[in-house]
C-alpha cells in the first residue's frame, strides 16, 4: 500500500513538473502567458465575421485549444491550433482525439517558423513585441483577401479595417490583406 501511494505521489510530481517546465520554456520563448480568450467573445468574432466550413483558421499561440475548439464547433472550418507549451498541445491533441474532429490540429511548433499560406483567417491575442513580426508575416505570406483577427493589441504599422470594443475592455481589430 505504501509503495503505491509512493509511486502515485512520484507520478504527481512528475506531472506536475512537466506542466511548469512547458509553460516555463513557452514563456521564456515568446514572454507572452497562456491568457483565454471568453467563449462569448469568440461566439461574437464568428457571427461578424461569418466564418465558414470551408475556412481555414490557424490561432496562433493556441494554448488550450478553446478557441480552435469552438470555430471548429461553430463553423466546421478546419482549425490549426500553433503552441510552444508541450502540456496544452498535448492536452489538446487527447481531447480532439476523443471527439474525432479531423478538421483540428494541433501543432507543437513556433508560429513563425510555419508557413501561412494555406490558412485565410489568422486568430492571435498576443503582446505589442510580437505584432511587428506576425504583421510581417501577415502581409508576405498569406493571400489577398485574407483576414487577421487580432485582439487588444493591433498591428503596428497597418491600418484595420474594422475594430469592436468588447465586454471587459478588450478589442478586435479585423485587418484584411489587400
Amino acid at each position: 500500500m505504501t509503495i503505491t501511494i509512493l509511486f502515485f505521489f512520484l507520478l504527481l510530481t512528475l506531472l506536475l513538473l512537466f506542466v511548469i517546465s512547458s509553460e516555463f520554456v513557452a514563456f521564456a520563448r515568446t514572454r507572452v502567458p497562456f491568457v483565454p480568450t471568453h467563449a462569448g467573445d469568440i461566439e461574437f468574432i464568428v457571427n461578424k465575421l461569418g466564418i465558414k466550413s470551408s475556412d481555414v483558421f490557424y490561432d496562433l499561440g493556441s494554448g488550450n485549444g478553446k478557441v480552435v475548439f469552438l470555430v471548429s464547433k461553430l463553423t466546421g472550418a478546419t482549425c490549426v491550433g500553433f503552441e510552444l507549451s508541450w502540456w496544452t498541445v498535448l492536452f489538446s491533441k487527447i481531447r480532439q482525439q476523443a471527439i474525432g474532429n479531423r478538421k483540428i490540429k494541433f501543432k507543437n511548433r513556433d508560429f513563425f517558423k510555419e508557413d501561412w499560406s494555406k490558412a485565410n483567417i489568422i486568430y492571435c491575442y498576443l503582446y505589442p513585441p510580437l505584432m511587428g513580426r506576425i504583421e510581417e508575416k501577415f502581409k508576405k505570406e498569406m493571400k489577398p483577401g485574407s483576414i487577421a483577427i487580432i485582439r487588444d493589441f493591433p498591428f503596428p504599422n497597418m491600418k484595420y479595417m474594422e475594430k469592436y470594443f468588447l465586454p471587459k475592455a478588450h478589442e478586435i481589430y479585423i485587418y484584411k490583406k489587400v
